[in-house]
This record gives structure tokens, C-alpha cells and sequence, in this order.
């Protein structure tokens, strides 16, 4: 679990599909928008079972666009899939999209909802 004391949000440090030390035990899992949210809904873990997919804004607070390949901490976020991670945030003038971000270069581009990216879970917040 990773706990940022600037946003008041805590992370499941490893991405969907993956657990353990390290997260080194399973294989990422990618799902379509809806497979995505519906993959949190109800999670149990850690104690919690309030977990959701972030926003945007929330997932863009642990990307660094100055760095690429990877642009996430390898350290708090291990064996994390250098590519596209979906937010809740739909697109604003694309109801069949939603917001994805790339923890390869750190860029976010509106994705069709029914492609297959990853995801990571997040609870918490102002």
C-alpha cells in the first residue's frame, strides 16, 4: 500500500491482477472501462473495501511527465506495466471515452471505452 501524505489518498501498490511482496506473484490485468470499475467495486483488500479507480487529476499526482520509461516510482508502484492505466474520468466530448494515462511517457489521451488498458486502485481523498 502506498500512502501519499500530500493528497490524502492511498494506493494499491501493485496494479490490477498482481499481489505479493514485490508484486510479483500474477500477471497485470487489463480490462475495458467498465471491467475496470466494475473490478473495484466491493475490493476487499488491505482492510478496505472502498476502493475505486482514481480520476484523472488523481492519477496524474503519481506521474512524473519529466522523466519517461518509466514515469511512475518503481520503488512505491513495483513491477508496474509501462503502459495505459484508465481513470473514472470520461472524456467530455466523447461519451465513448474515457481518460487513460501512460505510465511509460506520463501523457494521458482519451481512450475508447472498450479497450483493454490496466488499472490501479486508489481510495481516499479530500
Amino acid at each position: 500500500m502506498v500512502e501519499d501524505t500530500l493528497t490524502g489518498l492511498m494506493w494499491q501498490g501493485c496494479s490490477a491482477g498482481l499481489s505479493g511482496e514485490d508484486c510479483a506473484v500474477g500477471t497485470t490485468v487489463q480490462s475495458t472501462w467498465s471491467g475496470a470499475l466494475s473490478y473495484y467495486d466491493g475490493l476487499s483488500w488491505a482492510g478496505h473495501d472502498d476502493w475505486r479507480l482514481p480520476n484523472l487529476n488523481e492519477l496524474s499526482s503519481i506521474v512524473d511527465d519529466r522523466v519517461v520509461y518509466p514515469s511512475i516510482d518503481m520503488t512505491a508502484f513495483p513491477a508496474t506495466f509501462y503502459g495505459f492505466y484508465w481513470s473514472s474520468s470520461s472524456g467530455a466530448d466523447d461519451v465513448t471515452a474515457a481518460w487513460s494515462m501512460d505510465f511509460g511517457d506520463g501523457e494521458a489521451d482519451p481512450h475508447n471505452k472498450g479497450i483493454e488498458d490496466s488499472a490501479q486502485c486508489v481510495r481516499g481523498g479530500p
